[in-house]
């Protein structure tokens, strides 16, 4: 049986599609190193009644991802993390962290929030964020 490191969470609220929801965190796992290469995804009607949503988008999430070469798919075993190489992974992972710090600046910039406020909240947040222990 197949399991993800944690479950998906879908916010019925945002305007971003369901499938969508299921690949950026499938993605995000697979950056960070929670699902190794080779590591078998849940399949597409499992995931789909965990979640409670319909196996067309579970399948269109495990498309997207299989198109942008995150997994593969075999007749045999379902959908698998595809491999990557230890440096491929600290691309990624660089990669992911770039577009995430850039969904941040431009959010922050429609709010019309200056720089110095940007530098004070990521101050604020990572001082009482429970993982950051190592002093910056």
């Amino acid at each position: 049986m197949s399991t993800l490191p944690s479950p998906l969470v879908l916010d019925p609220a945002s305007p971003v599609p369901p499938y969508e929801q299921i690949r950026v965190q499938i993605r995000l796992h697979i950056a960070t190193g929670q699902l190794a290469p080779g590591s078998v995804l849940p399949s597409v009607r499992q995931l789909a009644r965990d979640l409670g949503v319909a196996p067309n988008t579970v399948m269109r999430a495990y498309s997207e991802l299989e198109r942008e070469g995150w997994v593969v798919t075999t007749t045999r075993k379902g959908v698998q993390v595809a491999p990557f190489s230890s440096t491929r992974v600290t691309e990624i992972r660089a990669h992911e962290f770039e577009q995430a710090v850039t969904r941040l600046l431009v959010t922050a910039h429609q709010l019309g929030v200056t720089p110095a406020e940007i530098h004070a909240e990521i101050d604020r947040l990572l001082r009482a964020f429970p993982y950051h222990s190592s002093g910056g």
